[in-house]
């Protein structure tokens, strides 16, 4: 561009005649255009905020800017405007959130629930003391295995009795405890794992979470086993597919209920009778003594399923299925471990049977 006006320049002198360019007083004015300038282009780089989706806010963000509105019903209101939103004051601004109450023993934590409730040994009269001071009555007191180290103690009371008195809902009429000193430890069923497997429908959380307190307040030191299952897998809980659930009760025998509880009470294997305001009762009977050893294969803690339950209702005798029933008590039962016992669920249901004969 600067060589072109200079060659314009040369081209102006030359057309100027010699007599003009000599003169004195003659003095010549060029006026040259000025080339145009490109205006100045100043970028400005945005600064961009990220928001990552779904996770919580620790800090205000960054605003790149914030505009003045005015509002009928503000005189000057500030906005912040962020990817072409408008916000209001503050909104980004975190609150305090509540404390989210940890779950207590026995209770519902991180949708699991224990099937136990455990705390170190205590003698048998403490044990009968602290039951009859939270308002239980004591069943029975089995010895589950020959040398009386292992008992199982069979407890409710009148608010259990009368949850239980509805169809198929017997086996929730009560609550076990193992005096364990085979492990150093005495072992609660939790009332809200037992209600929620045997209630199923009916299962009221308050009154089983009630229950619980009444146990807590009593026995000092109790914390959840390691027996933990899913709280919402607990109405269909099973083995492994193919395996039975709660509902698929075995029937042993049938006739008036009056007629199969005489037939009990005569083999001489019934261990305790609950009477249940519907009309059903709920027993509790001996096993084999060669049946019964498969607690020792599998582990003591949990024998508190012993003695065997049976429901006396309608004119039938029905039991848990004894794969249902070992797998619900047993969380933790592993394949292998469940296949030493593969003869024990049929055993179980001839022992039963030979009851009513």
């Amino acid at each position: 561009m600067k060589k072109n006006y200079q060659t314009l320049a040369m081209s102006l002198l030359i057309s100027l005649s010699a007599s003009q360019l000599l003169a004195e007083d003659n003095v010549l004015d060029i006026t040259l255009v000025k080339a145009p300038q490109a205006p100045e282009v100043k970028a400005k780089v945005p600064q961009v905020n990220l928001i990552v989706e779904g996770e919580s806010v620790t800090k205000k963000p960054v605003i790149s800017q914030e505009k003045k509105v005015e509002t009928k019903n503000e005189e000057n209101a500030t906005y912040n405007i962020l990817e072409g939103k408008r916000y209001p004051p503050n909104y980004f601004k975190k609150e305090a959130k509540e404390s989210v109450k940890k779950a207590g023993v026995g209770e519902v934590e991180n949708d699991r629930v224990a099937a136990y409730l455990q705390a170190p040994l205590l003698s048998m009269d403490d044990v009968k003391s602290k039951l009859s001071a939270a308002g239980f009555t004591v069943l029975a007191s089995y010895k589950v295995d020959k040398k009386g180290k292992v008992t199982s103690l069979v407890f409710t009371d009148e608010n259990l009795t009368q949850k239980a008195s509805k169809s198929t809902r017997g086996f929730a009429g009560n609550l076990r405890l193992l005096v364990d000193e085979k492990n150093q430890q005495i072992s609660i069923s939790n009332p809200i794992y037992v209600q929620k497997a045997f209630m199923q429908d009916d299962y009221d959380d308050a009154f089983a979470k009630k229950n619980l307190e009444r146990l807590l307040a009593q026995f000092e030191g109790l914390k959840n086993s390691k027996d933990v299952v899913k709280f919402i897998r607990l109405p269909r809980y099973k083995f492994m597919n193919g395996m039975p659930v709660y509902e698929d009760m075995k029937v042993v025998s049938e006739g008036s209920n009056k007629a199969l509880l005489e037939k009990a009470r005569k083999s001489k294997k019934v261990v305790f009778e609950q009477k249940l305001s519907n009309g059903a009762t709920l027993i509790g009977v001996k096993l084999s003594k060669r049946t019964s050893k498969f607690v020792k294969k599998i582990g003591y803690q949990n024998a508190e399923l012993l003695p065997y339950p049976v429901l006396i209702e309608d004119g039938k005798a029905k039991i848990l299925a004894p794969k249902y029933y070992i797998a619900v008590m047993y969380p933790l039962l592993s394949m292998s471990e469940f296949m030493t016992i593969a003869t024990v669920p049929g055993a179980i249901s001839k022992d039963c049977d030979k009851i009513f004969r």
